[in-house]
């Protein structure tokens, strides 16, 4: 049926009911074995060899005590391959305080070594919950080095080659942790590999900060193959049909359902998509979801007063207890629906004249519109007011922090691993040995005169640096924060 010459609008959604009859495709393999799961272990041990950076009698030696110990353990359990045999063990889901119980310091650090062992040579992946809750310490980098070198190697030239920047460790280490648990190359992921990571990570109340960045990496050097540049762009749905956004609040009736899929798509033509959303949202959950989980047979628009009123005293509070300090917005879009409703059903009788009913929000309801929106503006004033003061606070703060980061960094360069030394009024201890196989990148410092976490110069330094800088791009310009991450080169080059 049209309406002033145009054709009715009749879209779905992903949730509509005639869809889910459909059939469901077969779930898809997140992991993929690398073949070693049920090697034999002396083909294991003599793999292992190739490991070893310095292969001396004595590091073959404690590598060979470290394999036994982890074999003889496994083989307890009664399965044919090691992954089944890890996975019956029940330590996957346990974490650090997997394996058997009661060991010594001595025994339980042989163990986790030889388990990184067998981690290395893809024979046991261990789950997300378990490689987010254990220490694997030089694991990572024996992984990258001996599974896809070339390719690793790219990646960590792409990621900034050998500076120190946590975002780029991070980002390699998110692909060595995906690569470990799904026995994927690094080229055979995709997205919802990616997700799934994402997903697990949240469930263990960690960040994923450096998803995008490992993104980004990964596309470049060849991987991802189809999806776009970015994971915001492949992670964006676009804007959401009419039907999506309703659907978004579950209604149980069909036909209130699909009048009000069909009024928020008449008034796409004159909302923005943000108004689009807000009004899709207010009408759908705020408006009829309250009434259908108040009165579960309801289906008609007109409400009886009594019902109204008390959808008008609910929707005036928020589920905490505080007053809505939107709930006029609510009812003015609550009173346009129904005045429109009205409005069409003159127009197009057979389409809306069955919805048309009686508005529930009198001109008394919305009187105090205007008054809230002056409260609100003031509020926001007020807040602007109140920061003001502080600001040069928050940048004295940023600029000593920098300077501070600055010392440190330029003092830990001239000073050997194991040796002290004192920046404005604090000792510091650079970390690591001081011989022939010290590491002159790795710029760690732990704080002497107060028990503290070690922390790494270059990355504070760095941290301390895009901190300031963003400070004064903001305070300077005006810009917001979305504004300040879409910033590029190209943005500056024309001052």
């Amino acid at each position: 049926m049209a309406r002033h010459g145009r054709v009715a609008r009749t879209p779905v959604s992903s949730r509509d009911p005639a869809l889910l009859t459909t059939v469901l495709p077969e779930p898809r393999s997140t992991t993929r074995g690398s073949g070693r799961e049920a090697a034999h272990r002396d083909e294991l041990a003599r793999l292992a060899e190739r490991l070893l950076r310095e292969p001396t009698a004595r590091n073959l030696w404690r590598q060979q005590l470290s394999l036994t110990r982890i074999f003889d353990w496994l083989e307890g359990f009664p399965a044919d391959t090691w992954q089944d045999r890890w996975l019956l063990s029940g330590s996957d889901g346990l974490g650090s305080g997997w394996g058997p119980q009661g060991l010594s310091a001595g025994t339980r650090s042989r163990f986790t070594a030889g388990l990184g062992t067998l981690i290395v040579l893809r024979a046991i992946r261990p789950s997300y919950a378990w490689v987010f809750g254990s220490r694997l310490l030089g694991v990572y980098d024996a992984y990258r080095r001996h599974n896809q070198p070339a390719l690793f190697a790219e990646l960590t030239e792409r990621a900034g080659g050998q500076r120190c920047d946590e975002h780029a460790t991070e980002a390699l280490n998110v692909l060595t942790r995906m690569s470990i648990v799904t026995g994927k190359d690094l080229l055979a992921f995709d997205l919802e590999d990616l997700t799934d990571y994402a997903r697990a990570r949240r469930d263990n109340g960690r960040t994923v900060t450096a998803l995008p960045f490992a993104y980004d990496i990964l596309h470049a050097v060849g991987g991802l193959k189809d999806s776009p540049p970015t994971l915001r762009e492949a992670q964006a749905r676009g804007q959401l049909t009419p039907a999506e956004l309703i659907d978004r609040h579950p209604i149980a009736n069909r036909a209130v359902r699909d009048v009000l899929v069909h009024y928020i798509a008449e008034r796409s033509a004159v909302l923005d998509y943000g108004s689009l959303v807000n009004h899709a949202q207010m009408l759908a959950d705020l408006f009829w979801g309250d009434l259908q989980r108040h009165h579960p047979a309801i289906s008609s628009f007109n409400l009886p007063d009594e019902v109204a009123q008390a959808w008008k005293q609910r929707v005036r509070v928020l589920p905490d207890g505080r007053p809505r300090r939107t709930a006029h917005a609510v009812f003015l879009a609550v009173r346009s629906f129904y005045l429109d409703l009205s409005q069409w059903a003159m127009e197009d009788p057979a389409r809306w004249a069955t919805w048309a009913a009686p508005c529930p929000i009198s001109e008394a309801d919305i009187r105090g519109y205007i008054k809230e929106t002056r409260h609100r503006q003031a509020r926001m004033q007020q807040r602007t007011r109140t920061l003001v003061p502080v600001l040069p606070q928050l940048v004295r703060a940023a600029e000593a922090r920098l300077q501070h980061a600055t010392l440190l960094l330029q003092a830990v360069r001239s000073t050997k691993p194991g040796e002290e030394f004192t920046v404005e009024g604090s000792r510091y201890r650079r970390t690591g040995r001081n011989g022939s196989h010290w590491r002159p990148t790795a710029l760690f410092l732990a704080p002497v005169d107060e028990p503290g976490p070690r922390f790494d110069a270059e990355c504070e330094e760095n941290n301390a640096f895009w901190t300031w800088a963003s400070i004064e791009v903001l305070r300077r310009t005006g810009a917001r924060i979305e504004e300040l991450l879409e910033l590029t080169h190209l943005s500056l080059r024309q001052y």
